[in-house]
């Protein structure tokens, strides 16, 4: 293993679900084993994910998830009805001098910061610290195209917007931009405080992007560089997080082990909270099919058998990578980590978007032939037995499935962004 930049202290600053902490995990890990000093600098709830994974942590603000202090908050956010500026407001804004001052604390002495999109308070430090910043995102939307223009609502939009060209988009796009504008004030009133030059750059456009280099973190099969992509984007694969203690409950196990691939059901870390009717029509479709199921659906979930007949198990949690391999279709909500993952297990899968990059991510899983789609709207178990049967008796989805786990595995994300980043130290 190499070991070019021994001693490097590198913090790794990131936001959000679990989904978002485990790329930052399996980067650090393989960091670590290149002799630098990864810090994964995030919210105050993952510190013991964090040091179970024998990674340093630095605690940093906000430290909840979107949601957590607020019932009605994840409603409205999943069902779109929350203003992107009051959702800006209401999470990152109250805590973005927190968010500053905790960076600044777990900088000092640092050699470069690793940021998620999220992070926007990442670059201040960086700069005011002058260290070597890397960004990254985390889905491909995250580098909004107008030769490619993001699935952000009906399909039928994106798709008119791409018929015809790139100028339409290209135009929204300035537009969107400039109304943002007035989200990030206090950002630049930040800049100001630090004595760093001002700057026109928007943090929620392209000033995400770090100049040296900006990492996309999803698979590369999902999304290829645009004329419009920042010319420093590197698309790394997914960084892959893998425990080395992870195992699946003894109850799942057993379950897995004495019949046929079932169908599995999740919606991730974040959705899963939001279930509504999801797990109970996804029960209902798998009866009508005559399938065994496993509903993953978080705390609910008592990891009890659901059916008489003993074919549907819930549970509370599985890792992706232990249980997807052994799906016959994975039925899941977009989210770019559970994708990601149902893509590397080589299954067919049937997806549910909730909101924002979900129906992006799940667009591009059609395009290559391994998924279907249904809307949340329309997710009953008459309207998801007819989607999997399709899934289930079509020998091309699986074989597409099988073709796209090969190269995702190939992407070997963890490493390819642990070799960015020594080269921008270097």
């Amino acid at each position: 293993m190499r070991r070019t930049l021994p001693e490097k202290r590198i913090v790794l600053a990131t936001f959000g679900s679990l989904g978002d902490l485990q790329p930052f995990l399996a980067i650090g890990t393989e960091l670590r084993t290149r002799g630098t000093v990864p810090v994964v600098a995030t919210s105050e709830m993952y510190r013991g994910i964090v040091t179970a994974a024998d990674l340093e942590y630095a605690p940093v603000r906000p430290d909840r998830q979107p949601g957590q202090q607020d019932p009605d908050f994840l409603d409205r956010l999943w069902r779109e009805r929350e203003n992107p500026a009051d959702m800006f407001r209401e999470m990152f804004l109250p805590a973005l001098r927190d968010s500053l001052h905790d960076l600044l604390q777990a900088t000092q002495g640092a050699d470069a910061v690793v940021s998620h999109t999220l992070v926007s308070a990442a670059r201040l430090a960086a700069e005011s610290h002058r260290l070597v910043w890397v960004s990254t995102v985390m889905q491909p939307m995250g580098y909004l195209s107008a030769h490619e223009p993001p699935i952000v609502g009906p399909p039928w939009v994106a798709a008119t917007l791409r018929a015809l060209g790139p100028w339409p988009t290209s135009r929204l796009l300035q537009v969107a931009r400039r109304m943002t504008a007035l989200w990030t004030t206090e950002w630049h009133h930040l800049r100001a405080e630090l004595e760093l030059p001002a700057t026109t750059d928007q943090p929620l456009w392209e000033g995400q992007h770090a100049p040296r280099r900006s990492l996309g973190l999803f698979p590369r099969v999902l999304g290829s560089p645009q004329a419009d992509w920042p010319p420093q984007a590197r698309v790394t694969g997914s960084p892959f997080f893998r425990p080395p203690d992870r195992a699946l409950d003894p109850h799942l196990e057993h379950f897995l082990a004495a019949g046929e691939a079932p169908l599995v059901f999740t919606l991730g870390t974040t959705a899963v909270n939001d279930a509504g009717n999801f797990y109970e029509q996804s029960a209902e479709a798998a009866r009508r099919l005559g399938m065994r199921a496993v509903l993953v659906q978080g705390r609910a979930a008592q990891g009890q058998i659901l059916d008489q007949s003993g074919d549907i198990i819930a549970v509370p949690y599985a890792a992706h990578d232990l249980l997807f391999p052994r799906a016959a279709v994975i039925v899941h909500q977009g989210g770019i980590g559970t994708l990601s993952e149902a893509l590397l297990a080589g299954k067919p899968m049937l997806i549910m978007p909730y909101a924002h990059d979900q129906a992006d991510n799940a667009w591009r899983a059609t395009r290559l032939g391994v998924a279907r789609i249904v809307p949340r709207r329309r997710y009953r178990a008459n309207v998801v037995r007819r989607s999997l049967a399709r899934l289930l008796d079509d020998y091309g989805y699986g074989a597409a499935a099988a073709r796209i786990s090969q190269a995702v595995a190939r992407d070997r994300g963890a490493v390819a962004a642990a070799d960015f980043i020594e080269a921008a130290l270097s």
